[in-house]
C-alpha cells in the first residue's frame, strides 16, 4: 500500500513540474495563459488565445521495493549416535575332575644290626696353609671406532616468492540501513546425566575344609639292659687264704641303654582351603545423554539498500624467482681412537694359620635296634574342583554426541529498486503565430 501511495505522489509531482514549465514557456512567448486573453504588455497577440496540446506518455521510474529473500546459513547441530564396541570379560567356569594319584607310603620296619663305633679324642694343633687369591687390577687399552662427523657446505638454491602489490578498483555497493528484531529460535541440546545400574560379577573365595590323614608315630621307650663282660684274672701271689688263685675274683655286669620302638598309626585332622565361585551383585554408573529442547533469542536484521560507488584496494601477488644460499650438511664416518679400561685378575699366593684337629681312634661294637621305613607304592582317587577363566567377547553399546553442519534457509528483507512504468501527461505549446 505504501509503495502505491509513493508511486502516485511521484507521478503527480512529475505532472505539476511539466505543467509549470509549459505554462512559463507560454507566458514568455505568447504573453498569455491557456484560455485567457493576452495581457497589455503583448499587444500583437491581444486577440489570440493559447491552448497547449497535451498528451499522455509512458515513462519508466525506479521504485524501491522490499523483497524477502531466502538465504542459506551454516550452523552446527548435534545428533546422538549409538555405537558398538567389543569388551572381553572372563567367566570362571568351575570344573570337577577326578584325579588318580600315586603316592609312596613308608611302612616302618624294626631291624637289629651290629655296628662298630669309634670314640675319638680330639687333639688340636696349628699349621701353616697356603691359598691362592685372584687380585683384580685395571689395564688401559686402545681401540679404533667409527664416528660420524658433519661437514657443512654452501649451496645455491632457487625459490619462487609471491610478491604482493595493491591494485585500486571501483565498484558499486548497496549501503544497508540495519533494523534488528528479536526472534525466538528452538534448538536441541544433549544433556548428560549419570545412571546407576546393577550387575553380577563372579568372586573367588577360599573356604576352609577339614580333612584327615594317617600319621606314623613312634611311641617307644628307653630300657636299660645288662651286658656281661670278661673280668681280668687276679695275680696268684695276692690270693692270700682264698685257696684257688686261678678263679676270677668277681663277675662284672655292664648296663646299656636301648631304645625300644613302638610304631602307632593315628589319624590327624588338618584344614585345607578350597576355592569356590560366588555371584555377587555390584552397582556401576553409566554416562547417558538425553535431548532437551531449549529456546534462544536471535537478532534478525532488516536492511534498506542504497547503491553507492566506492573505491577499494585489491591485494594481488605476482611470482618472482629469487636465489638464496643454503647450508647443506654431509655426514661422513671418520675413524677415531679411544682408550678404555679392562679389569683383569692375577693370582697371588698367601699364607694363613689353620687349626687342625687330630683324633685318637678307639673302635667298639654294639647292637642297635633301628627302624627302617620301607617305601610302598599306593594309589588313591580324589575329586578336585578347578576354575577355568574362559574369555568371552560382549557387545557393548555406548552413546556419543556427533556434531554435523546443517544448512538452513533464513528469510531476509532486502531493498531493491524495481523499474515501474508510469503514465505521465506532457503538454506542448500550440500558438505558432506568436513565436
Amino acid at each position: 500500500m505504501k509503495s502505491i501511495l509513493k508511486l502516485v505522489s511521484v507521478a503527480a509531482a512529475i505532472m505539476m513540474m511539466t505543467t509549470a514549465v509549459q505554462a512559463g514557456k507560454c507566458r514568455s512567448q505568447l504573453c498569455c495563459v491557456s484560455s485567457a486573453p493576452c495581457v497589455s504588455g503583448c499587444d500583437p497577440c491581444a486577440t489570440i488565445t493559447c491552448k497547449p496540446a497535451c498528451k499522455t506518455v509512458e515513462q519508466t521510474v525506479m521504485v524501491p521495493e522490499m523483497v524477502t529473500e531466502t538465504r542459506k546459513v551454516h550452523c552446527t547441530a548435534y545428533r546422538t549416535e549409538t555405537r558398538q564396541r567389543d569388551v572381553t570379560i572372563y567367566d570362571n567356569v568351575p570344573e570337577v575332575k577326578e584325579i588318580t594319584q600315586t603316592y609312596t607310603a613308608y611302612v616302618p620296619e624294626v631291624r637289629t644290626r651290629t655296628e662298630k663305633y669309634v670314640v675319638c679324642k680330639p687333639i688340636w694343633k696349628t699349621s701353616q696353609k697356603s691359598y691362592t687369591v685372584n687380585v683384580p687390577y685395571y689395564e688401559t687399552r686402545t681401540a679404533t671406532r667409527m664416528v660420524e662427523q658433519r661437514f657443512w657446505r654452501d649451496e645455491q638454491q632457487e625459490y619462487t616468492v609471491n610478491v604482493p602489490y595493491t591494485e585500486q578498483r571501483t565498484a558499486t555497493r548497496m549501503v544497508q540501513k540495519v533494523v534488528t528484531k528479536d526472534v525466538q529460535q528452538t534448538y536441541t541440546v544433549n544433556v548428560p546425566y549419570t545412571e546407576k545400574r546393577t550387575g553380577m560379577r563372579t568372586v573367588m573365595k577360599c573356604v576352609p575344609v577339614k580333612r584327615y590323614r594317617t600319621v606314623c608315630e613312634d611311641q617307644g621307650h628307653w630300657e636299660d639292659r645288662p651286658i656281661e663282660t670278661a673280668c681280668p684274672a687276679p695275680a696268684c701271689g695276692d690270693c692270700g687264704t682264698c685257696g684257688d688263685c686261678c678263679q676270677p675274683a668277681c663277675t662284672p655286669v655292664c648296663t646299656q641303654r636301648v631304645w625300644v620302638p613302638k610304631i602307632v598309626q593315628k589319624k590327624v585332622e588338618y584344614t585345607s582351603y578350597q576355592q569356590q565361585c560366588e555371584q555377587v551383585p555390584f552397582t556401576y554408573e553409566v554416562q547417558c545423554c538425553k535431548p532437551e529442547q531449549r529456546t534462544c533469542t536471535v537478532q534478525v536484521c532488516e536492511t534498506v539498500c542504497v547503491p553507492e560507488k566506492y573505491t577499494y584496494n585489491v591485494q594481488l601477488c605476482r611470482p618472482e624467482t629469487r636465489t638464496r644460499t643454503v647450508k647443506v650438511c654431509d655426514v661422513k664416518c671418520v675413524p677415531q681412537q679411544y682408550n678404555y679400561q679392562v679389569q683383569l685378575c692375577r693370582q697371588e699366593t698367601r699364607t694363613c694359620d689353620v687349626k687342625v684337629c687330630s683324633f685318637v681312634k678307639e673302635e667298639k661294637t654294639r647292637q642297635v635296634n633301628y627302624t627302617v621305613c620301607v617305601p610302598e607304592q599306593r594309589t588313591c582317587t580324589r575329586t578336585v574342583t578347578v576354575c577355568k577363566r574362559v574369555p568371552r567377547v560382549v557387545q557393548q553399546s555406548y552413546t556419543v554426541c556427533v556434531p554435523y553442519t546443517v544448512e538452513k534457509e533464513v528469510p531476509v528483507q532486502v531493498c531493491r529498486r524495481v523499474p515501474k512504468k508510469v503514465l505521465v501527461q506532457v503538454c506542448e505549446p500550440a500558438c505558432s503565430t506568436c513565436n
